[in-house]
């Protein structure tokens, strides 16, 4: 399980407290993913048709919550963009391609999930504020 946020880099540590519960899911807009750091990285992968960036050596590394083993890292850019900008007729391609990067076999359930993503990116296009995810490592 992953979670992306509107918040600037600034507010990784506090991000991360959120594992410990020194703050809330409710202090910034967010939305919950159910995926692994992994399938994101394919996802990306599938989006800016780079390869996968190595998910045990985060891209981005923000913050780090020990206790509670979690990592907050700064979503590629270059993914919020594309799937800011996706449209019902360019999602098909990206979709077939991550699926096939991690092995899917409910494409509607990722339909769903790649729907959910791309409103989250539109608004934080719409707000200028990056997103931060906070996943296990």
């Amino acid at each position: 399980m992953s979670d992306w946020f509107l918040a600037g880099e600034d507010e990784a540590d506090a991000v991360a407290s959120v594992a410990s519960g020194e703050h809330s899911f409710d202090d910034w807009p967010h939305l919950s993913i159910p995926l692994r750091r992994s399938e994101l990285a394919a996802l990306y992968a599938a989006l800016t048709e780079v390869g996968p960036a190595d998910p045990r050596s985060p891209a981005g590394l923000l913050a780090v919550e020990v206790d509670a083993g979690m990592i907050v890292t700064r979503v590629p850019a270059a993914a919020i963009e594309a799937l800011a900008e996706m449209t019902p007729r360019t999602a098909p391609p990206v979709m077939a391609a991550w699926s096939e990067a991690i092995a899917h076999d409910e494409p509607d359930a990722l339909g769903e999930i790649l729907s959910d993503l791309a409103a989250f990116a539109r608004d934080a296009a719409e707000s200028g504020r990056p997103v931060l995810e906070l996943a296990p490592y």
